[in-house]
């Protein structure tokens, strides 16, 4: 179904719990704030969505998608020193965090990828593809050769990216550059191959 300017009606009400999101916070996002912002009545909201769960599971799998992106560009990257890899990382982190930012309700969304239950496994099955991603680029960059033992080390510096990108909502982006910085210095130790 069609609504305005072409935009499906499904689009149309995840752009308007994004806003809601933007503006107003994980709290205000309710189906009955959907409906209305969107313009559709209540059944419609619950042909497309079970609950308010549901949009957020999909906008959040949608930024988790936009975010592996920015890993999945950086496994090009031809890497053979320490400061190759920091620059990688640091890289990596700052285009993940640029993307968030930009991303219409990308703190609410992090937020709820921690915090509701019935999200988690959203964020934890995005981070274990892209710990296994990274975990195959730097066995074929010849890094490493165990994929076990880099998995670990590599889920965790996922995991520590998501968690300074939070950080960085948290604090109003106070020392941007700073937090970025060493978190890719953070990255290279735990990657530990040079």
């Amino acid at each position: 179904m069609a609504g305005q300017n072409g935009k499906t009606t499904r689009e149309a009400m995840l752009e308007a719990a994004q806003d809601i999101l933007a503006d107003s916070g994980l709290e205000a996002l309710n189906s009955n704030a959907v409906v209305e912002k969107a313009g559709v009545t209540p059944p419609t909201f619950y042909h497309y969505f079970p609950n308010k769960h549901a949009v957020l599971r999909e906008l959040g799998m949608r930024m988790m998608d936009a975010q592996n992106e920015v890993l999945r560009a950086d496994t090009g990257l031809m890497i053979s020193t320490e400061a190759e890899l920091e620059a990688a990382c640091f890289n990596s982190i700052q285009k993940s965090y640029e993307m968030t930012r930009a991303f219409r309700g990308g703190y609410a969304l992090l937020v709820s990828l921690r915090a509701v239950p019935e999200l988690k496994e959203v964020r934890l099955n995005s981070h274990a593809e892209m710990a296994e991603l990274l975990t195959n680029y730097m066995i074929e960059q010849k890094l490493c050769d165990d994929f076990d033992a880099v998995v670990v080390r590599a889920r965790l510096g996922v995991e520590m990216r998501y968690a300074a990108i939070e950080m960085l909502f948290e604090t109003n982006f106070r020392h941007e550059q700073t937090v970025l910085e060493y978190t890719a210095k953070a990255l290279t130790r735990v990657y530990d191959f040079f």
